[in-house]
């Protein structure tokens, strides 16, 4: 019988960034990782994938755009764990050209739908959950994109990348994130906020200079914090970055 100390849900995790996560975390002994993935098919597939390298993880079904699918994920944790002790959003999408050219309504509201709506709905539907561990981390995957701070610089980082939709979704999340940490800091929760830098992916069609591995790092160190560790803070790695 496999001991678990932890239970983890990482959202997106049937690839990228997300997988990488789930496989780092599934890493530390007593881990168990929940694999979320809208697509059953593909979250099993990477499931498996992990289980024959002998890390103790399962597929779980999340749509972050479906309340019904972020409910029924939320009962199935609760049934057969009583609690959740890591969330791991990092579901998202990127819709905007990142050359140039405008950004419509659609391409707004469908990237909002998941990078903000979707991380809203299933931080607060896993709630009940967290309150039920000694210990709740929670990480909001987020991008150096939806600095202002960077953007208001004309000399700042990125700031040839336009992707309107992407940057205000990412800023939103980051208010998002504040939003719990404030809400949950006397409970002893740490919430916090990753950018994991420009990795090769499916979201940037690869053109990222960061391996998913490197880009996972930073959200497994901070889904693993101490009592000691930091709550409300954006970061690369170890490094703060500016709001």
């Amino acid at each position: 019988m496999i001991f678990i100390s932890k239970v983890v849900l990482v959202t997106g995790a049937n690839k990228g960034i997300g997988l990488e996560i789930a496989k780092q975390l599934a890493s530390y002994e007593g881990y168990h990782v929940l694999i979320g993935s809208r697509d059953a098919e593909r979250g099993e597939q990477a499931a498996e994938a992990l289980k024959k390298e002998g890390l103790s993880v399962e597929a779980l079904t999340i749509d972050v755009t479906d309340d019904r699918s972020i409910e029924a994920a939320a009962q199935t944790v609760k049934s057969k764990f009583g609690r959740l002790d890591v969330l791991v959003n990092n579901a998202g999408v990127a819709l905007d050209s990142f050359t140039g050219g405008p950004s419509g309504r659609m391409t707004f509201e469908q990237t909002f739908s998941v990078n903000v709506f979707g991380a809203a709905s299933t931080t607060e539907a896993f709630v009940p959950l967290l309150q039920k561990s000694a210990a709740a981390r929670v990480v909001f995957v987020s991008s150096g994109l939806g600095s202002l701070a960077f953007l208001a610089d004309p000399e700042g980082r990125s700031v040839s990348i336009p992707a309107p939709a992407y940057r205000c979704s990412k800023a939103a999340m980051n208010m998002l994130a504040l939003t719990y940490a404030q809400r949950f800091r006397a409970q002893g929760w740490k919430v916090n906020i990753h950018n994991p830098g420009l990795v090769a992916t499916d979201i940037n069609n690869h053109m990222g200079t960061r391996t998913a591995e490197e880009g996972a790092k930073g959200a497994v160190r901070l889904a693993t914090l101490g009592e000691d560790g930091e709550t409300g803070t954006f970061s690369e790695n170890e490094s703060p970055l500016p709001w």
